[in-house]
């Protein structure tokens, strides 16, 4: 006969996922939660924006994983690793805890046991026994998490644009200007933001060299002198054969071009240098500077 709180193998499952969320740690959660509920949600969001790109829209993207992040990069991921990108817009944690005090093990349809419990804190924390529930569905002979509702809400909330994702700092902003909830804009509007009219041109240069597959001219018009003697000869023939042979980094050069025309940059060395600041947006790495030299503005790095 099963005890009111579960067996060992349901407490176990419920556990580890607790654990995972008490840390913070998406990839953790992720290896507790059912591969198969992780790879239907994969499946459906993939969906959504494939659909959106045939339309020449990125308002999904954008709003589930920053503007910066090409749909060719997304698609590359496994369900596990599809969760943990997505988890930096979701906010979640959980409370430490010593042990768990399982309560019931509430059956539901489809193999589901909803387990109730309470968290026994660790002493240093104090007597507080916090209720928690945990979703866990048959994994083999053994459970694990299902997708936990608040998470799904969450996701739900962001693909439809009610909330907005959770900044990384004061100026994180996705890119989609048709999107609120997507740019972080508030209800009055965007703020304006206006930039030398050289850098702009440059900016502008820069982006038609890329949309057009000019990477020999991106490299040797828009990146700074400064940039082209420490590379080197051989170096920049690489890189410019990897630009040309890869869209997605072009693609991901030109969503960091869209975001730095629409902020504010922080200015260093007198103004010849204009430091944008990209994190929160999908992109690999959280700056785009540009740098002045005899009047001219350039990509520094």
């Amino acid at each position: 006969m099963q005890a009111a709180g579960g067996n060992l193998a349901q407490q176990r499952a419920a556990e580890e996922y607790l654990q995972a969320l008490a840390r913070g740690d998406a990839f953790a959660m992720a290896m507790a939660i059912h591969e198969d509920e992780l790879a239907a949600l994969r499946t459906q969001l993939l969906d959504q924006m494939r659909l959106e790109a045939d339309r020449g829209s990125s308002l999904t993207r954008a709003r589930l994983f920053g503007e910066g992040m090409p749909l060719a990069d997304i698609e590359r991921l496994t369900p596990h690793s599809f969760f943990v990108a997505l988890s930096q817009r979701l906010s979640f944690g959980g409370r430490q805890f010593r042990k768990v005090d399982w309560i019931e093990a509430v059956k539901d349809r489809g193999g589901m046991v909803h387990m109730v419990g309470r968290l026994i804190p660790p002493a240093e924390l104090g007597e507080v026994r916090v209720p928690v529930l945990v979703t866990i569905v048959p994994w083999g002979k053994d459970w694990k998490a299902a997708l936990p509702l608040e998470l799904q809400a969450q996701i739900d909330d962001l693909r439809a644009g009610r909330v907005r994702a959770p900044r990384v700092s004061s100026t994180t902003a996705p890119a989609d200007p048709a999107d609120p909830a997507a740019t972080g804009q508030d209800a009055e509007g965007p703020k304006e933001v206006v930039l030398p009219p050289a850098m702009v041109k440059m900016l502008d240069e820069a982006l038609a060299n890329l949309e057009a597959g000019r990477c020999s001219d991106y490299y040797e018009k828009q990146m700074s002198p400064n940039f082209r003697r420490t590379t080197g000869t051989r170096a920049l023939r690489t890189l410019i054969s990897t630009c040309e042979g890869r869209p997605a980094l072009r693609e991901q050069y030109m969503a960091a071009i869209r975001l730095a025309r629409q902020r504010e940059p922080r200015y260093e060395y007198a103004g010849t240098r204009a430091i944008f600041d990209l994190s929160g947006s999908g992109l690999p790495y959280s700056q785009w500077i540009v740098e002045r030299i005899d009047e001219r503005w350039y990509i520094a790095e």
